[in-house]
């Protein structure tokens, strides 16, 4: 039996310039999301699943600025039909208004 293994290397560098490799267990929970939703999307696009699945459900994005919201909406919003994501009111200002918005449930 074949064992798949993968290395998460996290590469740190400090104000002074110093880099030094760390631990994913170290990483804050907002790093780990992250880390995590990164690998999410680039799956996604990878393996081209909107090209099967045309629906797409973003949430917790509050470890990321509202800009980097922004961009990471419009990107994928190229690639899913439907594009859900669940937002904090003011990164959810940051998008342009051609976006529909649900504010209440």
């Amino acid at each position: 039996m074949t064992k798949s293994v993968f290395d998460l290397h996290i590469i740190r560098q400090t104000e002074s310039g110093t880099t030094y490799e760390d631990s994913i267990t170290n990483l804050s929970e907002s790093e780990r999301e992250v880390t995590g939703l990164i690998f999410a999307l680039a799956g996604y696009l990878a393996h081209e699943v909107y090209e099967t699945v045309p629906f797409m459900l973003i949430d917790s994005l509050e470890a990321i600025d509202a800009d980097r919201v922004s961009r990471l909406v419009d990107y994928f919003a190229g690639y899913s039909d439907f594009l859900v994501v669940a937002l904090l009111t003011e990164d959810a200002q940051a998008l342009p208004d051609s976006y529909d918005r649900i504010t209440e449930i």
